[in-house]
């Protein structure tokens, strides 16, 4: 049973739409963390009571609050849960991730050791092996020459009162929010923090696990998802103002990667890097520009 004032030291906020099952290894791996200094908000856009039988299971093991809300936008549905926590620090899993049983003891070794606003880890599969992009492979403060290789939304911890400061999640941007700029929210909120004093961290022992998509880059609806989530690169970047002569470089590795893979004879691939440059470009060009920084 759990306390009628608790004190929670974070308030993980799960946003979720369309999945019931995936939610059962996240909660799991969230009472094997063994603690109760924490609170779970789950940001419910479902239009149906699918996940009222797993509240109903995980609720005398997890303090949750099971919030309800018709808005589309994972960033909305977190803004909303965020807008609800209660914890010091926030942190913000996919509803199909999961964590290892030692991740708050991780954590709290990591910011007692390097004092910070906001800390990030490492995506990695079931196996261990680094997933969902490039990431450093040391520990390293986290500024605007390093946010595409230090950040990951499930794994991003930030204290609640930065968050606030820096106007939480944009919900123009990431999956659901109605733009064509389907990723990168985790480096526009990174930017804004920065930018409002906040110092950040990251450590590549800090990790989570998450489904491996690699294998589905190469398909039809895995090229379309890298052309959305391309989109938001561009978009990010001009938004807060990257200087082309940055942004250049992830145009050219994808314009690359067409001629190798088509001379190669790896049309699915060459599909896939067409779609990532196409998704590049337009959101750079529908982005307002910033200001830039020399």
């Amino acid at each position: 049973m759990f306390p009628d004032d608790p004190v929670f030291l974070i308030s993980m906020v799960v946003a979720t739409l369309g999945r019931s099952n995936e939610l059962e290894l996240l909660f799991a791996s969230l009472a094997a963390l063994g603690r109760r200094d924490f609170e779970v908000i789950l940001v419910d856009q479902n239009a149906d009571e699918r996940l009222a039988p797993i509240v109903s299971q995980w609720q005398d093991r997890l303090h949750i609050q099971h919030v309800r809300t018709d808005r589309a936008g994972v960033c909305r549905a977190r803004n909303l849960g965020a807008s609800k926590a209660t914890g010091t620090w926030l942190l913000f899993p996919d509803d199909d991730c999961w964590y290892p049983a030692d991740l708050l003891q991780r954590f709290e070794a990591i910011s007692q050791t390097v004092p910070a606003d906001f800390y990030c880890g490492r995506a990695v599969n079931a196996e261990g092996e680094t997933i969902m992009g490039r990431f450093e492979l040391s520990p390293s403060p986290i500024e605007r020459e390093n946010i595409w290789t230090t950040l990951i939304e499930w794994m991003l911890f930030v204290r609640r009162s930065a968050f606030e400061k820096a106007g939480g999640f944009d919900d123009r941007i990431g999956p659901g929010s109605g733009t064509p700029w389907g990723a990168y929210e985790v480096q526009d909120l990174a930017l804004n923090l920065l930018s409002s004093g906040a110092r950040g961290h990251y450590d590549p022992s800090l990790t989570g696990h998450h489904p491996d998509d690699r294998l589905q880059a190469a398909t039809p609806d895995g090229a379309h998802k890298m052309r959305v989530y391309g989109a938001g690169l561009g978009y990010v970047m001009r938004k807060h103002g990257y200087r082309f002569t940055d942004y250049l470089p992830h145009l050219l590795r994808p314009l690359a990667g067409i001629a190798v893979y088509t001379l190669t004879g790896r049309p699915a691939l060459a599909r896939r890097s067409r779609e990532i440059l196409a998704g590049r470009w337009s959101g750079w060009r529908a982005a307002p520009a910033g200001t830039t920084i020399s």
